[in-house]
């Protein structure tokens, strides 16, 4: 019965009425009654559940003992929605087998879960998993369901009557115990884990499957000597990296760990002297504190990992970065409203000269370091999280709000939108105002989150541009080295760097290490060099971003047009860069049946062509033939296979109408004098080569307009966006290309002005998929085949997995819409004369309405791991610094 009850709980989840179980041997039983149960069950998978009630109760009732049938009736009840009553049933049928059963035990779970009674429904998914090892939906539950706490199950407390300093800083280096009573020095090569898997939020943590230890081998086998994570995770992860740290000593694994909170209260003026906000902040520290010690009972609260932490890891935990990436206008409006809370003197940390944000971070660390120390008599090295839009070196290619308006008045300039971007180098936030008293023998260290390609004051400064790290010209060394030269001794961490392997590029860089647009290979080669220009700069380590990709992360250049929002994490956006950053992929589909980019036909396999020529079709030039579209999707991309009858770019240019929503809606005429169309097209592929293929947008639907700057000398036009993107319909047979701008126009201090940079986003790239992971298409000329995949992104679809598209506004904000599929039409052009002739169409009746193509939604996507190339790369690197630095 087992198979078949797997598929019928997954069944019952999904409100599908044909599960498939089978009865279980009855052995005590008349055979009157295990006869029937199996009947019962019978009618189950047919779908009579009245029938099926009828006949568990009368196995029941000859024979109590049938557990088999209680767990019919507890199924019967769940599907009746008469939950209490389904526990009862399942607790009988529990009660009289003589061995657990794991359906009954599977059913009880869900009945409890549904019930809100998470205690019951834990323990008896940990039952069934006890009872099949590894069981699917044991383990999906057991990931969702708090573990139970029970604090009078933990060990006696046993604090050290020595104090002990678990690791400490140095001059520019971290240090930790040799073995022998004495201390070594310690390069950081450190790897930020998010552990979000595909289709889960960021607090949806992996269950105890043995993702975590498979996670820790591969940090190991790349080299590093340090993980960094920004919030608690379950028990089982620091179970897993103990059990490592124990079995390998020579290739231990060191923790950094934070303690993350939200931003203070308040709106106008943050409150960072808020009491509630700041005891909710100093317990989450209690909380890490006392689980990296193995002594914490953390009961369930949303959004977090709980559960029993019994696993000592304290040895092994290098240090602490508290906080998070602060809004420069939380810090700047705390700092105004209190101007002269400039100094703190705490008993391990103190502050002179600061701001009024600098003085409650030294408070709340000197808080933590003091509970650590009154707890577990222990103490370890700390920073707070920092990054270049709040570091204290001064900028002059980087003007504030204020500034900037004051320049835009001096040259009579209107824009015709006011920026949105954050005021990067008004405020600081000063390690070197912050100090270890003597009390406090671990010490302090400087953590920062650096990217080579924003702040704009990372690529505009004229000194980083001149600079030049061993490897050779780099705005990035040029920053880096200024940061760790002005904090002096004190340790400078790069916590957080590298480059997204994306389709979607969201700031551009001088050396080419941009915000994504990278293919793997690309990001794998920019990554090892970051971590040399770090070393080479001073710095006390790195945190390289991250170990693995991870969907539900958002992009400012994408996010408005991420809806509903709760659902990104559902769908891979290849434009968002974002969700790209990891040495190990999560690649969207499955890797058996995953679609590749090379021209072959072996992947559509099994499937069958949306659009196909007739057999008494007219007879058009093999060069302009075109005999079949087929039409297929995963979470990442929309597939289109053309089978032409020869490929020859000196003579012909394809064009496929995109219809995604509203048949009446959108251009009712192709471009190039192709014609009319049967419905309203909101995109067109043209393909005209393999140096010239876009995806063209109807222009009332294009999201992006160019408007003048008024006043501008010369005159300068700015990207602002195309409201209401509507599709409306029209015959115009115009369409636009799409120009993104991740570089917006700025101004220094000193008046000069820095023009805007963009980038066409809708040029597709020719190239097998083994060449470069951006291959957009590729057009096979033995075999006569053009493939296509196409961002679900680039066609406006919001949402994929429920099948949104971008429809209009709502106020002012993207507004989306259920798509019932899309339409196509295919035209192919001669194009070897002055003006182009209409030679080929599918449907072959330009006229005629071309099939609905859809794709069923989804609630869990498909995916698969893989390694990219900078794994092997960072692997390379990180074997190549000495574990005690590069030297100095």
């Amino acid at each position: 019965m087992s198979a078949g009850a797997r598929r019928a709980l997954l069944a019952l989840l999904t409100s599908v009425a044909t599960p498939t179980l089978g009865a279980q041997a009855n052995p005590s039983c008349a055979p009157t009654a295990a006869a029937d149960i199996d009947a019962g069950w019978q009618r189950w998978r047919a779908n009579d559940i009245a029938g099926a009630d009828s006949l568990f109760r009368r196995g029941v009732r000859a024979c109590p003992r049938a557990g088999d049938g209680w767990t019919g009736l507890g199924y019967v009840a769940l599907r009746q929605d008469r939950v209490p009553l389904a526990i009862a049933r399942f607790d009988s049928a529990l009660t009289v087998l003589p061995r657990p059963s794991i359906d009954a035990a599977l059913g009880l779970g869900i009945a409890s879960f549904r019930a809100g009674v998470l205690t019951r429904a834990h323990r008896a998914f940990a039952l069934a998993d006890s009872l099949e090892p590894g069981n699917a939906t044991a383990r999906e539950y057991l990931a969702r369901i708090p573990a139970p706490v029970d604090s009078t199950a933990l060990p006696p407390k046993q604090r050290p009557a020595a104090p002990i300093v678990a690791a400490r800083v140095g001059d520019r280096i971290f240090e930790v115990p040799d073995g022998r009573g004495g201390w070594r020095p310690f390069w950081i090569k450190a790897v930020n884990l998010g552990a979000a898997l595909p289709g889960k939020h960021p607090a949806q943590f992996p269950p105890d499957d043995g993702t975590y230890e498979a996670w820790i081998r591969d940090l190991a086998e790349l080299g590093a000597n340090a993980v960094r994570v920004y919030t608690i995770h379950p028990p089982h992860f620091y179970r897993a990296l103990r059990a490592w740290n124990l079995a390998h000593p020579a290739q231990a694994i060191w923790l950094i760990h934070g303690v993350w909170t939200e931003l203070p209260p308040g709106s106008q003026e943050e409150r960072y002297d808020d009491a509630a906000w700041n005891a909710a902040f100093r317990a989450e520290m209690h909380r890490v504190v006392d689980l990296l010690h193995g002594r914490a009972a953390i009961p369930h609260r949303p959004g977090h990992a709980s559960g029993m932490y019994l696993a000592d890891v304290s040895p092994w935990t290098l240090g602490y970065i508290i906080g998070r990436e602060w809004e420069p206008y939380s810090v700047q409006a705390y700092a105004r409203r209190f101007p002269r809370r400039t100094a703190f003197s705490g008993r391990y940390v103190q502050v002179a000269g600061g701001n009024a944000v600098d003085v409650w971070l030294a408070s709340v660390a000197d808080a933590m370091i003091a509970y650590e120390m009154r707890e577990w008599n222990t103490q370890r090295p700390l920073a707070y999280t920092n990054w270049p839009t709040l570091d204290p070196l001064v900028h002059p290619t980087e003007t504030s709000r204020a500034e900037e308006a004051a320049w835009l008045r001096r040259r009579r300039e209107r824009p015709p939108e006011a920026s949105k971007e954050y005021d990067n180098d008004v405020i600081a936030l000063d390690a070197t105002k912050m100090s270890a008293t003597r009390e406090y023998g671990a010490g302090l260290f400087a953590s920062f989150h650096a990217y080579p390609y924003y702040p704009d004051f990372m690529v505009l400064d004229s000194a980083y541009a001149q600079a030049r790290s061993p490897d050779g010209p780099s705005h990035y060394f040029g920053y880096l080295r200024a940061l760790v030269d002005y904090h002096g001794r004190i340790p400078v961490v790069i916590s957080e760097y590298g480059v997204p392997s994306s389709r979607g590029n969201a700031h551009l860089q001088p050396q080419g290490w941009h915000h994504g647009g990278h293919d793997e290979v690309a990001q794998a080669a920019i990554n090892a060099r970051l971590t040399r220009d770090i070393a080479a700069s001073g710095a006390a380590g790195v945190g390289v971003f991250a170990l693995i990709d991870e969907w539900f992360k958002k992009n400012w250049l994408v996010i408005d047009f991420e809806q509903p929002a709760e659902r990104n994490r559902l769908w891979l956006n290849v434009l968002d860069a974002e969700q790209h950053y990891g040495l190990i992929a999560m690649r969207a589909g499955a890797k058996d049946s995953a679609f590749v980019i090379d021209g072959g036909r072996a992947d559509w396999a099994g499937r069958r062509p949306l659009l196909q020529r007739g057999a008494d079709a007219e007879a058009v030039p093999a060069a302009q033939r075109v005999d079949a579209l087929w039409v297929a999707h995963d979470e990442a991309y929309v597939y289109l296979r053309l089978d032409v009858g020869a490929v020859d770019w000196t003579r012909t240019r394809i064009l496929v109408g995109i219809d995604t929503h509203d048949a009446s809606a959108g251009d009712h005429r192709l471009p190039f004098g192709a014609g009319g169309s049967p419905v309203g097209l909101e995109f067109v592929l043209d393909l005209a080569g393999p140096e010239h293929a876009r995806l063209l947008v109807d222009t009332p639907y294009n999201l992006y307009r160019f408007a003048p700057i008024v006043g501008s000398r010369p005159p300068v036009q700015q990207s602002v966006y195309n409201r209401p993107f509507r599709s409306l319909r029209n015959e115009d047979g115009r369409y636009d290309t799409v120009w993104a701008t991740p570089n917006r126009r700025t101004f220094g201090r000193d008046g000069r002005v820095y023009e805007a940079q963009r980038y066409e986003r809708n040029l597709l790239r020719h190239a097998r998929q083994s060449e470069t992971t951006l291959a957009d298409w590729y057009a096979d000329s033995a075999s006569g085949t053009i493939e296509v995949r196409l961002p679900w992104g680039l066609l406006h679809v919001t949402d994929p997995s429920s099948r949104q598209v971008l429809s209009g506004v709502r106020g002012t904000d993207p507004a989306h819409v259920t798509t019932d599929g899309f339409r196509f039409v295919v035209r192919t052009l001669d194009v070897s004369g002055a003006t182009p002739v209409l030679r080929d169409a599918l449907p072959a009746n330009p006229a005629s309405l071309a099939p609905t193509w859809t794709w069923p939604t989804w609630e869990a996507p498909r995916w698969y791991a893989e390694r990219k190339p900078a794994f092997a790369a960072m692997r390379e690197v990180f074997r190549a610094i000495p574990d005690a630095g590069p030297k100095r």
